[in-house]
């Protein structure tokens, strides 16, 4: 009778999982450089949007052919705010800081689901916690990081005085869904690891 090959044998895993600790470590690295420097640094980078006025500036000063366009409403840019007091500079670093702690977190779950599949044991008791884990990881990453650095664009911006309804800057809050669809994904694979994991004692306790 043939047997089915695995679409992940304890070798790729182990492999995998000491990749993904790796990235957890540099991860974890970048976010105490990134704290560290709003700790020293005396400013602080933000991003920021160019207003509709700016752009239709820049079309006028790039001479661009007759119906060529930049094209969106706004366009992004990195904007250096010197002198910033402590506060408004680790706001400036946070979303950062948060993003690539949620990197930490996840890869270092991650790992410690693929060591139990490594040696065999996928439906191990804390499983499930890790991949919660995860999802949490996804939410703070792709949700919590993003409304950080736009408060600390924000604050930047208030701080410089150049807030207003006719300034050049302006800071556009985004959304998106796809880290909480992403989260709920995982913790439906989390739910099906924590059932499989019963099951697996249930069968352990009639042997």
């Amino acid at each position: 009778m043939p047997t089915t090959k695995p679409l992940l044998g304890p070798r790729a895993a182990g492999a995998y999982a000491v990749v993904l600790a790796l990235v957890s470590a540099g991860a974890a690295l970048v976010a105490a450089v990134l704290l560290v420097q709003g700790l020293i640094r005396d400013a602080a980078d933000v991003w920021v949007d160019l207003s509709d006025r700016v752009r239709l500036d820049l079309d006028d000063r790039l001479d661009l052919p007759e119906g060529a366009t930049l094209l969106g409403n706004l366009i992004p840019v990195r904007l250096h705010v010197p002198d910033l007091p402590l506060g408004l500079r680790l706001l400036a670093q946070s979303g950062d800081v948060v993003l690539f702690l949620a990197i930490a977190t996840g890869a270092l779950a991650l790992a410690q689901v693929l060591r139990t599949v490594r040696t065999g044991r996928p439906f191990a008791r804390r499983n499930p916690t890790w991949l919660a884990v995860v999802a949490v990881a996804v939410v703070a990453g792709g949700i919590l990081a993003p409304v950080l650095r736009e408060a600390a664009a924000v604050a930047a911006l208030e701080h410089l005085g150049v807030l207003s309804d006719g300034s050049r800057f302006t800071v556009v809050t985004s959304f998106s869904l796809a880290p909480v669809a992403l989260a709920v994904v995982i913790l439906g694979v989390a739910e099906a690891f924590r059932r499989g994991a019963a099951m697996a004692a249930d069968v352990d306790g009639l042997v």
